[in-house]
């Protein structure tokens, strides 16, 4: 049974993600990123350059370089001031109910209110600004919608860097509501950009993520060993405030290692830390996750005392740290016999978890519930109740069994980021060396011999990182990010080979290019959400014409190409007339009853016994292009054949 704490790393951790997201331009600020290489720089560089290293710093600090910014920015610097608000965005109070709440309305009036000529990169990271306030005001829908909005953005629009910051966001939602093998593919993927990247302070972040995601799915003992890497390095920075957020974590991890006097002690060096900084929210759910662990001991009036503290600070508005409060009162409440009152606080939990989709944690509740109306004598409800806990934990269990925990071990080897980061750290001290030679010796020959060696070393750890890390942004790059088929570039290829293939093997190849009947009118009519569905639609329909998808190409916005070899004229005529009826009858069940999914198609063949014969796959494509213009000018809906003398 997955404890109670898995559910409270979203509270626990809330410090260190408030932190992270005040400062979050750190990571968003630059579009592409750029080595500085200059030794001079000016004032607002330099300070774009501060929040760019991944330092740092204190609320006090990051104000007042934001005011120094507003001073020192002159209005027509339209670069300087898109970075300038992004930072500001990321930089609004969250520390209380009332400020996430003005955040997001503001970030919402930044949304609408953006510029036509602002650049994409900015449009995103607000995207990505604004889902992140959502996440805190307990909307988890539209957190992720936000997300998944800003990866298939920065995906579109290449920028790395964003891709890695919106998919560790996505990533560690993914974790908190429990699907860990969508979490570890972001994190994961987001852990080798921020490295290829040498962004090593966001890195370490993310990876304080990735072994959260490990505890919550059963490994507390890799997560600790994680954790107190990660808690060294803050110690050995002076960055004391992350370093108590890593505490806390590391006090979950020891509960769930059944280590609860340890856990005591880490949680209250994290509550007595927050308390004297003033920071009463996180105060507060360090209480709760004490008063967890003093009821795990069977000291009820201690655990009592610490929840009652914390209510004064965790309100329904805070729904994460307000349902375990409330479970814990309710375990409370039950083993002092006071089952009615228990009842009432299992109540107020039940109804935060469900906003939070919180499965595991109603799965806590249920089984609680259910042992309360069995001490009642209600065995009717407890009966009732013990069947929702039942359903509800083969649910959960589904995504959560042993052979997927060895799966995700293998996806993401834990020992790969150790291995990794000691050759970026022997491959800097190799570089230090080096320079310490050239200042010592003058020659030119050995000054030529080592830039030469630095320069090889370089290039053969890029090479070597980038075989592994870019290989799903290659498959991007042939893939259509709306339809997920080949696009332009990589179905014609495609077609290069299965042409050369048909001529050399005397068979033919068939050829059918289509597109939607006006589909800018669907555009303008219905919206783009319906336009994108109608292409799903086609897509949809291709994929069952042809089982091979690679045969089917996206090769224009609303123009598509099926390549079919071995197929003859006769055949690919039937096939074409095929193809429209499977699109008009998926157009029925996935489209608006109004709007009715035509298109128009043209073929061509590349027949062995055909005179003059095609010379090149262009030419059989130009063949089968203008039979589609014919379509086009028929009156569209129909199909048209190209002639052989074209």
């Amino acid at each position: 049974m997955i404890s109670y704490l898995f559910q409270r790393e979203q509270e626990t951790s809330h410090l260190r993600y408030s932190l992270r997201y005040l400062a979050i331009c750190l990571m968003l600020l630059i579009g592409p990123l750029r080595v500085a290489i200059a030794e001079e720089k000016t004032r607002v560089d330099q300070i774009f350059a501060l929040f760019d290293s991944g330092e740092s710093m204190t609320r006090e600090s990051i104000e007042q370089n934001i005011s120094l910014l507003e001073k020192l920015i002159s209005s027509d610097d339209t670069v300087r001031i898109e970075k300038l608000n992004q930072l500001k965005c990321w930089n609004q109070p969250s520390e209380t109910e009332a400020d996430v709440s003005r955040s997001l309305k503001h970030t919402e009036q930044i949304l609408t209110q953006i510029s036509p000529s602002a650049s994409p990169h900015f449009v995103i990271d607000v995207t990505l600004c604004h889902a992140w306030f959502l996440q805190l005001s307990g909307d988890i829908n539209g957190a992720m919608e936000g997300y998944s909005k800003s990866v298939k953005s920065a995906y579109e629009h290449e920028d790395i860097k964003l891709i890695a910051d919106a998919r560790s966001l996505r990533g560690a939602l993914h974790s908190y509501i429990g699907d860990f093998s969508e979490a570890l593919d972001d994190l994961v993927t987001a852990q080798g950009l921020y490295e290829s990247l040498n962004l090593t302070g966001w890195a370490n972040i993310n990876l304080t993520d990735i072994a959260t995601s490990f505890r919550r799915y059963g490994d507390p003992e890799s997560a600790i060993k994680y954790y107190q890497k990660i808690k060294n390095l803050y110690l050995k920075n002076g960055n004391l405030d992350q370093v108590a957020s890593v505490t806390s974590d590391i006090g979950i991890a020891l509960d769930e290692m059944g280590e609860h006097e340890q856990a005591i002690e880490n949680f209250r060096f994290s509550y007595q830390y927050f308390k004297d900084h003033k920071y009463k929210l996180i105060a507060a759910i360090n209480a709760t996750n004490i008063a967890y662990s003093l009821i795990q001991l069977n000291r009820l009036e201690e655990a009592e005392k610490y929840l009652k503290e914390a209510a004064l600070d965790i309100t329904e508005k805070e729904p994460g740290s307000y349902s375990f409060m409330k479970l814990f009162m309710g375990k409370i409440r039950y083993q002092q016999g006071l089952y009615q009152e228990a009842l009432e606080e299992l109540t107020s939990a039940e109804k935060a978890f469900r906003t939070m989709h919180n499965d595991r944690g109603l799965i806590q509740l249920l089984q609680l519930k259910s042992d309360i109306y069995a001490a009642m004598g209600d065995l009717q409800h407890a009966y009732h109740t013990l069947q929702q806990f039942v359903d509800l934990t083969k649910k959960v269990d589904n995504s959560s069994t042993a052979h997927q925990t060895t799966e995700l071990k293998v996806k993401f080897d834990t020992s790969r980021i150790e291995s990794e980061n000691k050759r970026l750290l022997d491959n800097q001290k190799l570089k230090e060396q080096e320079l310490a030679l050239l200042e010592k010796n003058k020659s030119l020959q050995l000054i030529i011999l080592l830039l030469t060696g630095c320069i090889l070393a370089i290039v053969s750890l890029f090479a070597y990182k980038q075989v592994h890390r870019n290989r799903h942004l290659q498959t991007i790059a042939l893939t259509d990010y709306l339809t997920q088929l080949p696009n332009r570039r990589h179905i014609y290829a495609q077609a290069e080979q299965y042409f050369q293939q048909a001529l050399k093997q005397k068979t033919p190849l068939s050829v059918i290019i289509f597109d939607a009947d006006y589909f800018k009118k669907i555009n303008d009519n219905f919206g783009h959400e319906i336009g994108d569905q109608a292409l799903l639609t086609i897509a949809q329909a291709c994929k069952e014409l042809t089982a091979d998808r690679n045969l089917i190409g996206r090769i224009g916005g609303e123009e598509f190409l099926i390549l079919l070899p071995n197929t003859t004229a006769e055949r690919v005529w039937e096939l074409a007339h095929e193809l429209q009826s499977l699109i008009s009858r998926y157009g029925a069940i996935n489209l608006p009853e109004e709007l009715k999914l035509t298109v128009s198609a043209g073929v061509a063949t590349l027949s062995p016994e055909a005179k003059p014969q095609d010379d090149s796959f262009a030419r059989l494509l130009k063949r089968a292009d203008n039979a589609l213009y014919e379509a086009k000018n028929a009156g569209r809906n129909c199909v048209k054949a190209a002639k052989a003398t074209d």
